[in-house]
């Protein structure tokens, strides 16, 4: 054994460090998550960090299904940030870090990683944040999408349909001939194992199982760095209890009362595209709808990898399949019949607030609170005639705007979507930063001197926090000059203190 893979037993190397250190949490899992204390079949009761992202029109609407998203063997919740990202426009999304994984609490109990006690939990973190009778879509990966199936039969008819992303028909001849062993082996030893797997770093064998070659070189390193960061989280013992409890489904319980989605992808080398194959010969002649996608050009970690195009697909078999009422073009075609559709929430405070901000003082930017359709004092069309030196509008809300951004003429709209109460963080700021620039470059082709306007909802805290990065980042200015300048423009500046701290701590030296 070289010292190298020796010292990597008990250190993290210089690149396994820096990954750990980084934030591994989007912001809308920050804000979304907290530890809860769920019982056991067994009588027992372990810690779990579990996610619940409400549906922010949720009470204005006819009931919906929730939807339950599981990861799978050594897995966590974070694999799903952007499906999270993406349902929270239409729908209510739960998650889970099931037990030894993610951030959730490790119990030593061999039978605490069974199948049936994971279902059994996974059945009461559903009771503990949403109604008994509640209807749920469940979206699986990899053993998830197994704990999907077994969960949609105990649902009954309260399971709406099941998204099998990565499904397994079958145990993997390599692991099924290693379960035996995992349940005398000596974590240490499986520990040797896990660190040659990671020689290679973000090329590694780890890595490169879950991921495909991407050809932007950018994102193929920040794809690669989220599932080395993932890779690093396994707790070795709680892995082996999972694998070493893991089952395949018989092929009669594939067959469900409920429409079934299987999603697979090309360059998987987990759970080839074969296990799909395998499953559409088991439900062959069900009732139910039965329908499946292999995407080209990824692989286990599909995900991220080709994140727009899998909620796509996702959403697209939700509203044709399972329920019309989950997608955002029904509901705003339901709160336009109500005469709803561009509601604000707390309109008489938003009234209050100034429209637009004067141009700050050295830098080609304006702040403004959220335009609102056909409002007599802030729409899109107003904006476009008082406000000719606009170019650009940058939308840093996470919810669907209160306006119809096709009905722009001039102005270009950018969705940059972010959570709020919470300050922006450094990949957000780089990817603001990069999409300022951008607008300004394109603009410059047809205007002499184009300026871009920010907005979140009342565009003071988030808005102002990306202005002030791109002021000292872009423009040289100093924390101080940046704060300044922001309030002297938009009164009164940055109203939370915590927002001006996080400036100070990310660039004071």
């Amino acid at each position: 054994m070289g010292f190298g893979l020796l010292k990597s037993l008990f250190v993290w190397d210089e690149l396994e460090a820096k990954v750990l250190a980084g934030e591994g949490d989007s912001p809308l899992v920050r804000k979304h998550s907290s530890f809860r204390t769920i019982s056991l079949p067994s009588g027992q009761s372990i810690h779990l960090r579990i996610l619940k992202v409400p549906h922010y029109k949720g009470h204005k609407l006819p009931d919906l299904p929730v939807v339950l998203f599981i990861h799978g063997l050594g897995g966590q919740l974070n694999q799903f940030e952007f499906l999270f990202d993406y349902f929270s426009h239409f729908a209510t999304s739960i998650s889970v870090d099931l037990p030894g994984h993610g951030k959730s609490e490790y119990k030593c109990d061999w039978n605490l990683y069974s199948q049936d006690t994971l279902v059994a939990i996974l059945e009461s973190v559903l009771k503990s944040v949403a109604s008994e009778f509640k209807e749920v879509v469940l979206v699986g990966h990899s053993m998830g999408t197994v704990l999907a199936v077994k969960l949609a039969r105990k649902l009954g008819i309260r399971c709406r349909g099941v998204v099998a992303i990565c499904p397994v028909s079958h145990v993997d001849p390599g692991l099924e001939k290693m379960q035996p062993m995992l349940g005398y082996l000596p974590a240490p030893i499986f520990d040797i194992f896990r660190a040659m797997d990671r020689q290679g770093g973000l090329h590694s064998p780890s890595v490169n199982r879950m991921i495909g070659e991407i050809e932007d070189p950018e994102r193929d390193v920040a794809v690669r760095t989220k599932q080395l960061r993932w890779n690093l989280q396994v707790r070795t013992k709680a892995w082996m209890r999972t694998a070493y409890n893991f089952r395949a489904l018989d092929p009669s319980e594939w067959v469900l009362n409920c429409p079934l989605y299987l999603l697979g992808a090309s360059k998987d080398q987990v759970t080839p595209e074969s296990h799909i194959d395998d499953i559409l010969s088991f439900v062959k002649g069900g009732r139910e709808a039965i329908e499946h996608t292999v995407i080209t050009d990824a692989g286990h970690g599909c995900m991220i990898e080709r994140p727009q195009l899998v909620c796509g697909l996702v959403g697209d078999f939700i509203k044709d399949f399972v329920d019309a009422k989950l997608s955002l073009s029904w509901q705003l075609a339901f709160f336009a019949a109500k005469s709803d559709k561009w509601s604000l929430k707390n309109e008489a405070k938003w009234r209050s607030v100034q429209s637009v901000g004067s141009r700050l003082s050295g830098a080609p930017l304006r702040a403004m609170k959220t335009l609102r359709q056909d409002d007599a004092e802030h729409s899109p069309a107003l904006l476009e005639k008082g406000y000719p030196d606009i170019t650009d509008i940058i939308d840093i809300s996470h919810e669907a705007p209160p306006y119809d951004p096709e009905t722009l003429t001039r102005i270009v709209y950018h969705k940059f979507p972010t959570v709020s109460k919470i300050p922006p963080t450094v990949e957000e700021v780089k990817g603001f930063i990069k999409l300022v620039d951008e607008c300004l470059q394109k603009s410059k082709a047809t205007h002499p001197d184009p300026v871009v306007v920010i907005h979140c909802h009342y565009g003071f805290n988030r808005t102002g926090f990306f202005i002030c990065c791109y002021l000292i980042e872009r423009l040289g200015f100093s924390i101080e000059e940046a704060v300044r300048v922001f309030k002297q423009a938009r009164e009164p500046g940055i109203k939370h203190p915590h927002f001006i701290d996080e400036l100070y701590v990310r660039y004071e030296r």
